[in-house]
Order: structure tokens, then sequence, then C-alpha cells
């Protein structure tokens, strides 16, 4: 094990980590009953009980150890540690004030990223690291780390930010910012994010009608994040909150569905810069591939996607994989394969096999690895001219779609229409037409009657040549 204190130490001292402890420290100072109430229910919502007795759980990256306490009086057996030793401290603090002298909340210092540390835990049956892995500055490696705590059959339990482009590129700027500034100028600046940042949106609420609404955004934060906690020091997390690292929802099912995780919930905030929540079984071995459709992602492919899996054989052509569970295919409509957000083609169906690859020189180890899914869709090509709006918004109407698409009569990513690039799925579909056109980057809204879009690389879809289609998965009609 190395030396963690020393470690966390001069990482703060070369200005790459911001002190998490001491803005849980300052915390504590707000935390009372209510609080600690709303964390047990956020455990008990997501996790899906009423009661933790007799189960065993350990919080990885501890913070303020509030979510340690919650499980506690659950009636759990719980181990805590943190890299931040002002974060053990808080997580001590606790226990002396509500479970004094209680060998079943044991409380240490160390790093989800030391394997030799983490060999000496064992396995428990609820793994529960929120908003943490993505402060470590190995993001992926903690992820992986952590498998080896859940037991077979247990659950795993983590948040992690969500990736959003170029807002995201900015707050990573702005994270490098404060924390490499001294302290006191640190705070300043911090401030003047805040207040900015609340101006605008108490503007904008104010000007629509609903001012009390961005006022209740303060006075009842604690119940609005249902975890007990507080604006003010979220919002201070959230702006020195570096190393920063953050992953799309698919990736994050991925990295866990490769070795026997099933997703068995997901709160999605694609749409904002906040944490995405993942609930996941071990329900088989490492080294096992699950699928699991996602719902709320992005991908046409992973949100109405079957998953082509094995056994793969190698044909003239390349590989093929097995199509289990046919989707069904109404007249107009044909099955596309897809890697990720890209189309591949046609699935060509042979029986019930489908062409995974077109290489039959890549080794079958790949073959397998190649996540390829297939959809029903109906394709509609969009022609030009589309219609210039303000900024980098585009729009094309395709009124035949109108009765599945985003408005104000359907929940925002209702609609199952998505709009591709050449061959490439544009990112990040129901964005809000303001981020469109301020922001674009390949963002879109199927949005009453018709497609507002912006390019991948903000160039004029009327003069750079590229070609434009809608698929829409038939699942979604």
């Amino acid at each position: 094990m190395y030396d963690v204190t020393e470690q966390h130490k001069a990482e703060v001292r070369q200005r790459e980590r911001f002190e998490f402890g001491k803005n849980w420290s300052r915390f504590l100072t707000t935390l009372n009953d209510e609080r600690i109430e709303l964390a047990e229910k956020s455990l008990k919502d997501m996790l899906g009980v009423h009661r933790l007795d007799d189960r065993t759980f350990i919080d990885v990256g501890s913070g303020s150890g509030l979510f340690s306490l919650a499980a506690r009086r659950l009636g759990a057996k719980v181990h805590s540690f943190d890299y931040d030793n002002v974060s053990v401290a808080c997580t001590k603090e606790l226990r002396r004030r509500y479970f004094p002298e209680d060998a079943n909340w044991i409380v240490q210092q160390g790093s989800v990223l030391d394997t030799s540390y983490l060999a000496t835990l064992g396995t428990y049956d609820i793994v529960y690291s929120w908003g943490v892995l993505h402060h470590t500055g190995a993001m992926w490696q903690a992820l992986e780390n952590v498998k080896q705590l859940v037991c077979p059959g247990g659950e795993l339990f983590i948040a992690i930010y969500n990736e959003l482009g170029q807002i995201t590129d900015y707050w990573t700027r702005v994270k490098k910012l404060y924390n490499s500034l001294p302290r006191p100028l640190a705070y300043l600046v911090a401030v003047a994010i805040i207040a900015q940042e609340e101006g605008t949106a108490a503007y904008k609420q104010y000007r629509a009608g609903r001012f009390n609404e961005w006022l209740t955004t303060w006075k009842e934060y604690k119940q609005i994040s249902t975890r007990g906690m507080s604006r003010w020091h979220d919002w201070m997390d959230w702006i020195g909150g570096y190393p920063y690292e953050c992953a799309p929802v698919e990736a994050i099912v991925d990295v866990y569905s490769a070795d026997g995780f099933r997703l068995t919930k997901v709160v999605d905030r694609s749409d904002g810069t906040g944490c995405n929540e993942f609930l996941f079984h071990r329900e088989a071995s490492a080294g096992t591939m699950i699928d699991t459709p996602i719902r709320s992602s992005r991908l046409l492919s992973r949100r109405f996607g079957r998953l082509v899996g094995g056994p793969f054989e190698r044909a003239e052509n390349g590989w093929t994989g097995v199509l289990s569970d046919l989707p069904p295919i109404p007249s107009g409509a044909c099955l596309f394969a897809f890697s990720g957000k890209t189309i591949i083609g046609p699935a060509s169906l042979d029986g019930n096999r489908v062409k995974v690859t077109g290489d039959s020189a890549v080794p079958a180890a790949a073959a397998a690895r190649s996540r390829v899914h297939v959809a029903a869709c109906f394709e509609r090509s969009l022609e030009p001219p589309f219609e210039g709006q303000e900024g980098y918004l585009f729009m094309k109407e395709i009124r035949e779609f109108m009765h599945v698409a985003d408005s104000v009569r359907a929940p925002q990513g209702h609609s199952p229409v998505f709009l591709f690039e050449n061959e490439e799925q544009l990112p990040y579909p129901h964005s809000i037409h303001e981020h469109i056109r301020t922001i674009g980057a390949g963002r879109f809204s199927h949005w009453d009657v018709g497609i507002y879009f912006a390019t991948g690389d903000n160039s004029n879809p009327n003069t750079n040549k590229r070609r434009y289609r809608v698929l829409v998965a038939t699942e979604g009609l």
C-alpha cells in the first residue's frame, strides 16, 4: 500500500486536487435529522428496500459520512473509506455522534486505486460510491476496481457525471482554474460563478412568472436533491471538484455488463450536468456478457436495439453472431445494424445469424467484443434546403412523425426519431433549442412538426455536402 495521506497532500500542494473533506466538514454544521432521513430515503428508494438488516455495505469515498450513517441506521454492517483524511475525520465524527464504539461500522483511510488495499476488504452485499470515482484522476481504473468488492448476487450503486461535450469542457476549465488559484481568490471566483449561474436562472424564472420556483431550489434543496444535501455545499463541490472525468450512460453500462453485472435501475440526467445514477446486480462471473436495453439512452442502437450474441462464426465475408430476439419488422421498415452510434449497414440475416464485421481476419475475441445491435427502423432522407434559424440551428419539417414528437403535450425524450449525419448518429437528441442554437455540435430535437438540429461541426448543412436522414425506431411508434 502507498501512503495515502502523503499522496493526497502532494496533490493538493500541486493544485491538482480539490480538498473535498474541508467542504464536507463545513457541511456537517448543517446536518440535522431531516437531512439524515432524506439520505436514508434515497438509499431505500434506489435499492428498493425498507431495511438493510444483516447486509454488508461498503461506502467507497464516504465524504461527509452521511450515507454511511444512513446505511448503518437502516441496519447494515458498514465499512467506510475515503482518500481525503478530512473526509475520514468527518465520517468518524458521525460515527462518534450516532454509533460510538460500534464494531459494525469501520472507518478507514484508503484509495480505490490501491488494489493491495482493496484486496484486504473482501466482498459486500452493497457497494456504494456516489459521485466519487470520477474524482480519482483515473476513473476507468476505479470503475474496474470496485467490481471485486461486489459479492455474487450483490449490488453496485454508483453515480458518475454525465458527458455533455463542450459543456463538460467548459466546466473542466472552471475546475482547473479554481484549483490553480490561492484559496481566498478561488473562493471569490466560485462566488462569482454561482452568482452568474443562479442570477441567470432567477431572471429566466422571473420572466416566466415562476420566480418562487427558483427560490424553492434554495430553500428546499435538501428535499429537491432527494439526498439531504445542501445547495451551497453542492455548488462548491461542483466548482472545485477536481480531478474530474465523466462518461455517457452507455459507456458505464458497457464496463459492467462485460463482467456479469446487469443494470437494474438508472436515473438518467443526460440533459444536465448532474450525475447519472446506476444500480447493477452481480448476476454472473467476470467475463460473462450481459445485455440490458437502456431505455433512456441517447443512442438509437442502445435504446431500441437487440445485441448480437455468440456463438460467433467466421463466414466468407466476415463474422456472424446470433440474434436470439428478432424485432418485429412492420411493412416499409428495415433492419439496421449499429456499432454504437455508427450504422454499419442493413442487417443481413441468414436465419437468425447477423454479420457483425466484414473482416474475416480479425480474431474471434475481437468479433465477440464488437457489440453490434440491430433495430427495425423506418428511414427518411432529409434533403436541402434546410431552414436556417438563429445561431447554429437549422430546421426541416417531417410532419408524418408529428404524432411521436417531443412537445408540450409529451414528455421530453419521448420521440423515437434520431438524426444521422452520413453514417453517424448526431450525439445529443432531445436537446433544448437554446443549446442547439448556442452550442450546437450535433444537438438535435424532434419537436412538434420538425427536426431542429446543429451539424456535428456547426457547419451549414445546405453546403457541407453531407447526407442527412432520420431513422425512426419502429418499437417507439
